[in-house]
């Protein structure tokens, strides 16, 4: 009798994490009779995979602190799910391993580099990997791409096509994270990469920050961005301090005033746009996830289990908000706040402003960065950044409520995701205050500007070149020869550019996730554990893990916090567990 497979496609996070809890149940079980074997595919680096990669640049960050991220259980997190032997945190790892530990605070408040997180990740992987090997299970690392998975009826086993050979195994878990979309699914940005095209233009589609071709954009040259969010971030640091640029400190000085900017001649100037006409606000240097007196005592469990049993599936606006709002009130008000707190205006300063010129408007962006790092540095002091974070934890509670299914589809898909969900994502999931402070700087040093919002990109036919203008700062109008979409490929299975997904839904063996009667973005799964549903409604041998799981959760996390709860902040390890414990289960029954 052969062994018991699996397969693991994707080898970054949530893989890691599935192997995690694997290594968990077999040390707490045992091996299955038959023994146990997975193969582990990713072409990227094991461990970390392509976002996290250890060998990416060190200015790039994450936007939580490093007392937050894991991708084992930890803490109070082993109450519900138990430890294996290489449980650890990032933080825990840090403590061990880390190259600068006696300069930061042990307490984790610093924001880590994206690669010192992909070291972690690396490490952990590495280290379950050598566990599980110590146990029995033979693992088989594959460093090439999955091309596709087939289901084979009656014994459910399940075909892999590597790159270069066929295996078969008895389960699948898809754990892909980030994937490349196809620009034909959008038809204005199609437009927009074919008119480029047409003129010879460079045009920058949504992608990984670093699989950006930051070389092909010229010094001193003009360069419109569209997007300031994280990805702009990452960009604004790579063209200045990349390009051997430096901050310096101006003692005494003011939050949001407290950096100057030393060209090196290298720089291309950034001209950046997004709806809002400002970037994500900072994160506060308040220290933990709510703050310290606070909680969810209107948007609780109770509450919300009695109102769906009196109305049925619930309306977010009606139902919810007025829940979340309450606790976001509680929070400015008992942290001195006056009057009413508004989440909508504080995100959209600038909304129905019409400025005069350009430099009334510069005036004010840079009036606006002064002000979010002040708010920012002040911690307990700004009672408006702490109304945001019990937004924040909100958010999480959110999460569990849909996943439970709730909410009605069509208050989801009409109100959570059209405004709720960009709302709470640029409040609450911004940058460190750092990128704030560098960011005054280089608008003062003539490096960014920024246009005011509603932004319209199109390409002037005429002049050749991009062009960007906002309805709200008349007379002005901007043009590039580059233009870069700064943010990550849209988050959906039906414009996917991965042979892996685009195989599934061609062959039937998958289907796109419908709610309130339009494709949605996620795979169709089973609840969890959660499963592919082929086009005939079958439950698949092939789990899923992560972001393609968006249809069935909303809001996927970049990862779980560290002693959270496996219902709301650590749900990417209960995913992870869930989908362990049922592939172990099967494994000792067959």
């Amino acid at each position: 009798m052969t062994e018991y497979a699996i397969a693991v496609v994707g080898a970054g996070p949530r893989g890691t994490s599935f192997l995690e809890r694997l290594l968990a149940r077999v040390e707490s079980t045992g091996l299955p009779a038959r023994g146990l074997r997975v193969v582990v595919a990713d072409p990227a680096p094991h461990g970390a995979g392509r976002v996290w990669d250890p060998a990416q640049s060190p200015l790039y960050l994450m936007n939580t602190p490093a007392a937050f991220p894991t991708a084992a259980p930890v803490a109070g997190t082993q109450e519900r799910l138990a430890a294996s032997s290489c449980s650890a945190s990032f933080l825990q790892w840090w403590t061990q391993h880390g190259a600068d530990r006696d300069v930061r605070d042990a307490a984790g408040t610093w924001f880590p580099s994206r690669s010192e997180y992909g070291q972690y990740l690396t490490w952990l992987h590495h280290r379950v990997v050598e566990a599980l090997e110590g146990a029995g299970v033979t693992v088989d690392r594959v460093h090439q791409r999955i091309l596709s998975l087939a289901c084979e009826a009656p014994a459910r086993a399940v075909t892999l096509q590597l790159q270069d050979r066929l295996d078969t195994v008895d389960a699948a878990v898809l754990s892909l994270g980030h994937v490349p979309a196809d620009l034909s699914a959008d038809p204005m940005r199609a437009a927009l990469a074919d008119s480029a095209s047409g003129h010879g233009l460079h045009y920058q589609p949504p992608a990984i920050p670093t699989d950006v071709d930051l070389d092909a954009l010229p010094a001193a040259a003009p360069i419109l961005v569209r997007g300031m969010g994280l990805n702009f971030f990452d960009l604004m640091i790579a063209v200045t301090v990349g390009r051997g640029g430096r901050f310096r400190t101006r003692p005494g000085a003011a939050p949001g005033q407290q950096l100057e900017y030393i060209a090196s001649g290298e720089e291309p100037r950034l001209i950046a746009g997004a709806r809002r006409g400002t970037p994500y606000r900072s994160k506060t240097t308040a220290p933990g996830f709510l703050p310290e007196g606070t909680a969810l005592t209107h948007f609780s469990p109770e509450a919300v289990r009695g109102l769906a049993q009196q109305h049925g599936p619930l309306d977010f606006e009606e139902h919810l908000l007025p829940l979340i709002m309450a606790d976001v009130q509680a929070t400015y008000s008992s942290f001195g706040g006056a009057g009413t707190f508004d989440p909508r205006a504080y995100a959209a300063p600038f909304h129905g402003r019409r400025f005069s010129d350009r430099d009334e408007h510069r005036a004010a962006v840079l009036d606006w960065l002064e002000q979010d790092a002040a708010s920012s540095a002040a911690a307990e002091g700004s009672p408006e950044k702490l109304a945001v974070k019990t937004l924040h934890a909100a958010r999480f509670a959110l999460k569990a409520v849909l996943t439970e299914g709730l909410v009605d589809e069509a208050s989801r898909t009409a109100q959570i995701e059209p405004w709720f969900e960009p709302l709470s994502e640029g409040l609450a999931s911004g940058a460190p205050v750092q990128r704030t402070e560098e960011m005054a700087a280089l608008v003062r040093a003539g490096l960014i500007e920024v246009l005011g919002p509603s932004p319209i990109f199109a390409v002037d036919s005429s002049a050749g070149l991009f062009a960007a203008r906002s309805p709200q700062v008349p007379d002005v109008q901007h043009t590039a020869s580059h233009l870069i979409e700064a943010m990550m490929p849209p988050n959906r299975v039906g414009q996917a550019d991965e042979p892996l997904i685009r195989t599934l839904l061609r062959s039937g063996e998958a289907r796109p996730a419908v709610l309130a009667g339009a494709e949605h973005k996620g795979f169709d799964v089973s609840p969890s554990p959660h499963r592919l549903l082929s086009t005939a409604g079958e439950v698949q041998p092939i789990h899923v893990l992560g972001l393609q799981l968006s249809s069935a959760q909303w809001g996927t996390a970049i990862a779980a916090e560290t002693g959270g709860d496996p219902r709301t902040t650590a749900s990417t390890l209960a995913d992870a567990e869930a989908a362990a414990a049922h592939v172990m289960d099967l494994a000792h029954r067959t």
